[in-house]
């Protein structure tokens, strides 16, 4: 595979504290997963650009299994469906909610080192807690 079709670029960025996608040269929209054609207008050019952090829960649920071993200390964990800003969905871990239910919420992003492993995004509650 190559950075056409695989996320090495998104988590290689990831490790450097950065959300990183593919943005189609043609008609710019932002597509992840990583495509080597573009879902919108099926152009193939694409520049991997930095986005915004911030977006919006969706929707939620707590895991009481750990479906990774990574992940085993923090059972129960939640899982998360974030859109970012940029119009991207990501599957990602919440932190700083309690139990407060997160659906609405306005979220940035943050990156925590799991089990040595490197930088994943999680996202907290934004400054501000507005959705943009």
């Amino acid at each position: 595979m190559d950075a056409t079709t695989d996320g090495s670029v998104f988590w290689d960025q990831a490790g450097n504290a950065t959300l990183t996608f593919q943005h189609c040269d043609e008609c710019g929209f932002v597509r992840w997963p990583a495509a080597g054609v573009c879902p919108e207008c099926l152009g193939r050019g694409f520049t991997w650009k930095p986005v915004e952090p911030r977006g919006t829960v969706w929707s939620w649920v707590v895991y009481h299994r750990a479906y990774d071993k990574s992940l085993r200390e923090r059972i129960p964990y939640n899982v998360a469906l974030v859109e970012l800003t940029c119009g991207v969905r990501l599957l990602t871990r919440l932190t700083g909610f309690g139990s407060a239910d997160p659906v609405g919420a306005a979220v940035e992003a943050t990156f925590e080192d799991i089990a040595g492993t490197g930088l994943v995004p999680v996202f907290a509650p934004a400054a501000g807690g507005t959705a943009s």
